[in-house]
Parts: structure tokens; C-alpha cells; sequence
């Protein structure tokens, strides 16, 4: 059996601002920092192998702090990356919804829709995180596996699994902060990877005391 445990990162200060943090990036709230110390306390029960982190600085950060007491391996993964939002990456997500209203509708509403001028689309970020997960899970076989990723890295990699068409990629659950997900894999059905397992989803059940 091959465990695949998938974590967002904490809260962060652009997220109580409501930006749009894409490849742009922002530090940890007190919050978020406990959110990840909470996220690591559940972990410790898992007997991780080995763990993998976007390169963003608020994804790296949620990771260390939640791995401290959890001596694996620990990888950065270019394509464990947000999506990218181009024009949008830092800006309030009123700004963004009053400059370009339309894109800004299909982005929730009518994801498989939206193609901006710029940055990535929902197909393009389903390309690479699902690439980055397969080469992780056939490099990895066997073992419990954690991805430290973003909200709609997190979501779009899910979705894939679940068989989920991109154009009801915003419908629940939620991806929120520090949530833990886990698929796992049979080992007669690695061949293919949609044979597999959806365990939690987007669960926050280790933040209740916070």
C-alpha cells in the first residue's frame, strides 16, 4: 500500500488580507504557525517516509515547522507550485474582481473557462501537479508520502484522483489551511493510479482547538 497525505499550508498574512498569493508569497500568521504545529502533532501518527513542498516560502515554512519532531526527508518540487496568477499574483481579490470582472466570474464559477492572457489556466495547473505526483508516487512505492502544497494545488491534484472534470473544480469541499488529505493506493492498481482510495478530504479535524 502506498499512502499519499496531501497538506496545504497555513494561514498566512496575505490570506487574512484576501490577496491573491499565486506565485507571489507572504509569511505565516501566529496563526498559521500554530496551525502547522497542530498539523505535525497528527503527522507524528503516520510514519512518514519522506515529504515533498512547493518551493514558496509559506508552503517550506508550514512544513519545517510541522516536520520538526519528524526526522524524513524533506524535497523541494518546482511543480507543487500555486497556479500561477500572473497579473492577479498579489493583488486583493476585489481589485482583481473589479479590473477584470468576467475572468474574474469564471474563475469560480466556470473554471474549465477560464483561459487568462496571462499566467496558467485550471488545465495547465492539472498538468503539472498531476505529473509531479506521479513521478513522486512511482519513485515512492510502498511508502507514506506527504506533499506540502497550496488550496488549488491541493484541490486540482484531488480532483484527478477523485475523477473530478475541472469545470466543478470549485465545488466543495474546501481546501483550507493546514487541512490533511490522504489516497491511498493499492498495489495491484498502481498501473492506475485513478484505482485508489480517497481517505480524508480537506480534513481540519486536528485544528478544533484552535
Amino acid at each position: 500500500m502506498t499512502n499519499l497525505y496531501v497538506a496545504r499550508h497555513g494561514e498566512t498574512e496575505w490570506n487574512k488580507e484576501r490577496r491573491l498569493q499565486g506565485w507571489k508569497d507572504a509569511p505565516l500568521t501566529k496563526l498559521g504557525e500554530a496551525q502547522a504545529k497542530s498539523l505535525g502533532e497528527r503527522l507524528k501518527k503516520t510514519s512518514l517516509d519522506i515529504a515533498y513542498t512547493s518551493p514558496l516560502g509559506r508552503v517550506r515554512s508550514t512544513a519545517k515547522i510541522a516536520l520538526e519532531d519528524i526526522s524524513i526527508p524533506l524535497k523541494e518540487n518546482e511543480r507543487l507550485k500555486e497556479i500561477n496568477l500572473g497579473e492577479w499574483d498579489g493583488m486583493r481579490s476585489k481589485d482583481a474582481r473589479e479590473r477584470d470582472p468576467e475572468l474574474y466570474r469564471k474563475a469560480l464559477e466556470e473554471p474549465d473557462l477560464f483561459n487568462p492572457p496571462w499566467g496558467e489556466n485550471y488545465y495547465d495547473l492539472r498538468e503539472r501537479v498531476v505529473e509531479a505526483a506521479k513521478d513522486i508516487l512511482s519513485n515512492n512505492r510502498g511508502k507514506n508520502i506527504l506533499l506540502v502544497s497550496h488550496g488549488l494545488a491541493s484541490k486540482t491534484l484531488i480532483s484527478y484522483f477523485e475523477e473530478r472534470p475541472v469545470k466543478d473544480l470549485r465545488k466543495p469541499p474546501t481546501i483550507r489551511e493546514c487541512s490533511l488529505s490522504l489516497i491511498k493506493f493499492d498495489e495491484d492498481n498502481f498501473k492506475d493510479l485513478k484505482k485508489c482510495e480517497i481517505v480524508l478530504y480537506g480534513d481540519t479535524s486536528h485544528l478544533d482547538d484552535l
